[in-house]
């Protein structure tokens, strides 16, 4: 009994938490809006009177920050943080994925042809 107990405990500890999912997916995207600003992790840190080893630490989701130091990293790189309701979190991703492709289509185009090729 004490065996099946203990392999038990050690494949939980193999599968990841969403707590852990979300704050890796969370330090994904402040990493990358920081390379995308082109900012170091120092610059970063003095900007926010923070120490380097708390942007490392954040960025590799090593720490569980407080959710005012989330708000200010963020900030800092032009991002808000936002509660999304869970039924609505598909709407959110397709409004950012449109976000992200509004410059190489107008709004206005219904299809995959080019507006400006159409004859009217």
């Amino acid at each position: 009994m004490a065996r099946r107990t203990k392999s038990l405990k050690s494949d939980t500890n193999s599968i990841t938490s969403p707590k852990k999912d979300i704050g890796i997916a969370l330090s994904d995207v402040l990493r990358d809006a920081r390379l995308k600003r082109h900012l170091s992790q120092q610059e970063l840190a003095s900007k926010l009177g923070l120490r380097q080893r708390q942007i490392s630490d954040l960025e590799r989701a090593t720490i569980d920050p407080r959710l005012s130091t989330l708000q200010n990293v963020a900030r800092a790189l032009d991002l808000e943080l936002m509660l999304i309701p869970r039924q609505l979190i598909s709407a959110a991703e397709g409004l950012q994925r449109a976000g992200i492709d509004s410059g190489t289509r107008p709004l206005y185009a219904l299809g995959d042809q080019d507006a400006e090729s159409e004859e009217p």
